[in-house]
C-alpha cells in the first residue's frame, strides 16, 4: 500500500499507519483545547438507488447474445487481469480494521476535549483524488460540533 521514502537512509513511512490519531503529544504541551481527528469512524450506511430493468425474454435472439457475453466475460476478464482484487480488498478491511483498533485505543487512553468522527468508508485507502472533497467534510463536521467556538 505504502512505498516507503528514504531519508538518512532509513525507510519511513506515513506515521498514521502505528498511530492514526496522534493526539498524545498534545498532553505535555499546555494546550487549553484538543480536537482530535478520527478517520476510523463507524460507517455509514450507503443508499442505493434500485433501477428496475427489463431483461429480455428467453425466446428473442438478443437473450442468447446478453447470456453469451456474460458467460465469456468472466473468462476474458481473468485471462487479461493479473491483480487480485479479492486479496486487495480483504488486505484493505483488514488494515481498516486495524486502524479503526488502533485509533479507538488512543482515544480511548488520551481522550480528547473534541473528537470529530468520519466515516471509516467515506474515503478509501488509495483515494488521493478525492483529498479535497475529504477536507471539505471535515471543515463542515468541525463547523458542526463546534458551531460559534471557530
Amino acid at each position: 500500500f505504502f512505498t516507503p521514502h528514504v531519508v538518512n537512509g532509513e525507510a519511513l513511512i506515513d506515521g498514521g499507519v502505528l498511530n492514526p490519531v496522534p493526539i498524545a503529544p498534545t498532553f505535555g504541551d499546555n494546550t487549553d483545547f484538543t480536537l482530535a481527528v478520527n478517520l476510523g469512524g463507524e460507517p455509514e450506511m450507503l443508499q442505493q438507488e434500485i433501477i428496475p430493468v427489463s431483461l429480455p425474454t428467453k425466446e428473442s435472439n438478443l437473450h442468447e447474445k446478453v447470456v453469451h457475453f456474460i458467460d465469456n466475460l468472466g473468462s476474458s476478464v481473468k485471462s487479461k487481469m493479473s491483480f487480485n482484487f479479492a486479496a486487495y480488498d480483504i488486505a484493505n478491511q483488514a488494515f481498516d480494521a486495524m486502524q479503526s483498533t488502533i485509533a479507538r485505543q488512543k482515544l480511548a487512553a488520551y481522550p480528547a476535549d473534541i473528537t470529530l468522527e468520519l466515516p471509516r468508508n467515506a474515503c478509501g485507502t488509495l483515494e488521493f483524488d478525492r483529498s479535497q472533497e475529504m477536507i471539505d467534510r471535515g471543515y463542515h463536521l468541525a463547523q458542526a460540533k463546534l458551531g460559534n467556538r471557530l
